[in-house]
């Protein structure tokens, strides 16, 4: 069975990738950014432990189309939330 197609964007894709704060595990976030790369959006990987402040001046200088956080030490709900009206 062969794969489909990937698909390749008409526009430049760009997206933020990081591990929220006082989380330390990277794999996650890694394997997202090796995902995103493969299908030809262009990545700012932060790595791990960024605070939210962090993450939405790289969204705003960078001018990205998307936002990819992981956090494996919980308050998730809150990080993006706080995130999302900072931006």
């Amino acid at each position: 069975m062969s794969q489909p197609p990937l698909h390749v964007p008409v526009n430049p894709v760009r997206f933020v990738t990081a591990a929220s704060l006082f989380d330390g595990h990277d794999a996650a976030i890694n394997i997202m950014r090796r995902l995103l790369q493969s299908q030809g959006v262009e990545v700012v990987h932060l790595g791990h432990d960024r605070s939210v402040e962090e993450v939405v001046t790289a969204a705003l200088q960078e001018d990205v189309q998307g936002v990819a956080i992981s956090s494996y030490q919980g308050g998730h709900v809150e990080y993006f939330t706080y995130l999302v009206e900072r931006l």
